[in-house]
């Protein structure tokens, strides 16, 4: 099997930047999901990531020292999505609003990214997957940010047991048998997390909730087609269009959301890309935006730059994002921001 048929891999090695460069190439490799800050004073190479790429799904295994970690509105914009973290060794405490929590090796943890939380970390290796709320028919409106099941539990072993059986193997799967497996983990998710709706959630609201995830995810996955609209919606969905202006009346409409995710898309293509005569063009056109001048003038009113500048204009990008000029142009940071992107 050539290697590309393997699925996707990430790699962070905090060892092979040394103790005096590890943390803050960490702080800003992750720094699409989280913000995080030591609790400790001398340096450490602890950091590491390995992560894998399956379909929307985005597979990891990821040690740190003591730390705070902190996702909030900064992060919230696209974090439709899951996470389900299983501590190997070491633990954490963490809060959500009026909930708190203790993570202990061997409990299965599910956050939803789609809210704002925080923790303080022993040092731990911690094993987790990313998956978008619509591969599991997750509902933030209904079903709880937080959820834990233990270890020694039916549930908690299982899920546990079978996301390290699939672990195992993501190095040397290719990825027709990797999303195969992945499919078939999001089952066993959707599964257990079901129950967890609040009951007095009445059917016809259950409905609408998923039908709302189910609409943001299609127009997620549809982002390139340049005709993409409320029509699509109307006709894949069959609901009539009063329903979908209230649907997505909380984001501005449907055109708000579909150009929102693009141009988030974009910026983070054209922060990667090396400048060249048509590129800006030839990503607007890719992500969906056949009028290019009309791209350009969202795209400043969004960022306070224009295409061209965050695509050449280094300094000035690193300055919107905050990145120091080793980070900015590291190729792993850029991966995986682009595959959080991307989900």
């Amino acid at each position: 099997m050539g290697q590309a048929d393997l699925i996707p891999a990430f790699k962070f090695d905090g060892a092979s930047l040394g103790s005096s460069h590890c943390f803050d190439a960490w702080r800003e490799t992750i720094r699409c999901v989280y913000d995080v800050a030591p609790l400790e004073e001398a340096a450490t190479e602890f950091e590491n990531v390995d992560g894998w790429l399956v379909n929307s799904l985005i597979f990891s295994e990821v040690s740190f020292s003591r730390q705070s970690f902190r996702h909030h509105a900064r992060h919230l914009q696209d974090a439709n999505y899951l996470s389900v973290q299983i501590y190997r060794s070491g633990g954490a405490r963490g809060v959500l609003a009026d909930q708190s929590w203790i993570m202990k090796p061997g409990d299965v943890h599910i956050h939803d990214f789609s809210r704002e939380f925080r923790s303080v970390t022993e040092k731990s290796v911690v094993s987790g997957v990313t998956i978008p709320h619509a591969d599991v028919g997750y509902d933030p409106a209904t079903q709880p940010a937080h959820m834990m099941f233990c270890g020694d539990s039916a549930i908690g072993s299982v899920l546990r047991e079978s996301f390290y059986a699939i672990q195992r193997r993501l190095p040397e799967l290719n990825k027709e048998e990797a999303a195969v497996l992945a499919n078939g983990f999001c089952g066993l998710v959707r599964g257990v997390i079901s129950p967890q709706k609040t009951k007095e959630l009445s059917r016809a609201k259950a409905f609408s909730a998923e039908r709302r995830v189910a609409m943001r995810s299609y127009l997620d996955k549809h982002l390139s087609d340049p005709g993409l609209g409320i029509h699509n919606l109307l006709n894949t969905f069959g609901v009539s269009r009063p329903s979908i202006y209230r649907d997505f009346g909380d984001v501005g409409g449907v055109t708000a959301y579909i150009n929102e995710r693009r141009l988030n898309r974009a910026f983070h293509q054209l922060i990667s890309a090396n400048p060249s005569h048509g590129r800006v063009k030839e990503i607007a056109h890719h992500i969906g935006f056949k009028d290019t001048s009309y791209f350009n003038k969202l795209f400043r009113k969004r960022f306070g730059i224009t295409p061209r500048a965050a695509m050449t204009g280094r300094q000035i990008v690193r300055a919107y994002s905050q990145q120091s000029n080793q980070i900015a142009s590291s190729p792993n940071t850029s991966q995986l921001n682009d595959w959080f992107n991307s989900i």
